[in-house]
Formats: C-alpha cells, structure tokens, sequence
C-alpha cells in the first residue's frame, strides 16, 4: 500500500509540474493586450537605447541637370531599463498528493491573470505618457503637437457627440500624416457602455442591423477598432481613465522589448507544507513615433 501511494504522489507531481506552465500561458494569452499595439523585439541588455522621431523625408522634383535633395531625419535617444515583473504565490502540497486539479488549475490560472493585468495597466500608463507627456520609467516625454482631442460632453450626457469625438481624433491623427493604418480606440468599460449604446452608432454605422450587437459584434466606427479593458486606469489609482486612446499601431512604433519571456520555477522546502511557484517575465516598453497616439479627454 505504501508504495502504491508513492507512486501515485510521484505521477501526480510530474503531472503537476507539466502543466503548470501550459496553464499560466493559457490564462495569460487571450487577457494581454500588448501584442495587438505593440511589435516584439529581443532586448540583448538591461538598458536598452532607442531613438524616438516625428520627422519625415520629403522628396523634391528636380530639372535634368539638378541634384536631388539631401535630407536628414531628426531623432531623439532614449534609454528603457529592463523591468522584472513577477510574482511567487504558495500552493499547499496536499492539493498536488491528493490530485485536487481544480483548486491548482484555479490558484495556477490565476497568476497568469495577474501577470496579464500588470502588464496591460503598464503598457495603458505608458501609452498615455507617450501621447500627453510627462515621466515614464525615468524618461521625459514632451506631449505631440494637437494630439489631444477634448470631448463635446462628458458621454454620459444627452449633449453627448461620441462619434464627433471619435471623428476629431482621428482628424488629428490624419492632419499630421498618421491616418493610414491599423487604429485602436482603448477605452474603459464604464464609457464603452456609452459607445456600445450610442443611438448615433447604433442607426449609421449598423444600419439597423441589429443582428449584429444580438451576436455581440460591435461596430468599428471610421474603421477604427474597439478594445475595452478594466486596466484602463488613472495613473496611479484604481479609478477609471477618464480619457480614450487612440493608437495608429502601424505609424506608432510601440515596441516590446522583451528580455526574458514568461519563466516559471518551482521548489519545495522541506519544512514547509507548501508549493513555491516562482512566475517571472523582464520587459520593457517604447514608442518611436508619438504621432501615431491620439487622446480623448473629458470623457467623464
């Protein structure tokens, strides 16, 4: 019996250990929101440096006999230091003897939330930073020129205009060259339940079909895509943004320095009575052109 007991205790760790990180991934995959905003690169350091422009190269027409134009965009250098994210929560060693795959699956599920969370609040933070200036991890960003689009009313208002605020943002964007392109607009729940029930929306963009929002299909107003997510904060607290982003994700440059991926380590102390599950990734983020962003303000 002894040993009947300790090869199933042994089968159930090396199961365990199997699937811990299949797990985090799981969790953490469909919550994330960087890869669809930002581009994936290698960090080969602690620090990485990086060039940010708002510039562009105009060509000129010439006679036969001229010479074209030398031309020179302007960069500015920056600096990123790689931060380490992570967390080390304890699981009881009894729910891996006694097989008790829903309690794990649920305690391991929800590191990668948390994991997913953190970053997304980190990339929002940084994405804003980038677009209305001021200091992210050290660095100053100075706000872009007309980028900031203030609201016709808060949208909860009936002199609410979402799609004219919708529209003056991107209007922005296109009067600096930045229109063409994949477009996010990022937006807390509690306003894009104002979008989602804009009669203005509802009647233009839909045409009618309500069909579409019975299925859970929303409408992409002016080609421009809709991401909600409860990570979209006030810097610094838990309350909601009271602005929009507007993201042009081809034009923006937002890149994803990534230094060590998701890594999950396990040990297990002999005196204790517990699992310690050690979930660690190092990062950091950056924009290169901050005339790819738009913001709505007063939202709220």
């Amino acid at each position: 019996m002894a040993t009947t007991t300790s090869t199933s205790s042994a089968t159930s760790w090396a199961l365990f250990k199997e699937q811990v990180d299949d797990t985090i991934i799981k969790a953490l995959q469909p919550k994330i929101i960087y890869p669809l905003l930002f581009k994936t690169y290698a960090a080969n350091g602690p620090v990485m440096e990086f060039n940010v422009t708002d510039s562009w190269l105009t060509p000129e027409t010439v006679s036969e006999s001229g010479e074209y134009p030398s031309a020179v965009m302007d960069f500015t250098r920056k600096y990123a230091t790689i931060k380490d994210l992570g967390i080390a929560p304890r699981l009881p060693i009894n729910w891996i003897k006694d097989a008790r795959w829903d309690l794990v699956n649920d305690y391991v599920e929800q590191i990668g939330f948390g994991i997913a969370r953190s970053i997304n609040r980190d990339a929002l933070d940084a994405m804003y930073t980038f677009v209305a200036g001021g200091t992210y991890e050290g660095q100053t960003w100075v706000a872009p020129t007309s980028h900031a689009q203030s609201a016709t009313a808060v949208w909860s208002a009936a002199g609410a205009d979402i799609l004219s605020d919708i529209s003056g943002a991107l209007g922005l964007l296109e009067a600096d060259d930045a229109g063409d392109g994949k477009k996010y607009l990022i937006l807390h729940p509690n306003y894009f339940k104002y979008l989602r029930t804009d009669p203005n929306l509802l009647k233009y963009i839909n045409y009618g079909d309500a069909s579409l929002i019975q299925k859970g299909i929303y409408p992409t107003p002016f080609g421009v895509d809709i991401l909600c997510t409860s990570q979209m904060q006030a810097a610094g607290t838990s309350t909601a943004a009271t602005y929009g982003l507007l993201v042009n994700t081809d034009l923006a440059a937002l890149k994803y320095y990534e230094r060590e991926p998701l890594t999950t380590e396990m040990d297990k102390d002999v005196r204790s009575k517990h699992l310690n599950i050690v979930a660690y990734l190092r990062y950091c983020l950056t924009c290169g052109r901050q005339k790819g962003l738009a913001v709505i303000t007063g939202i709220c």
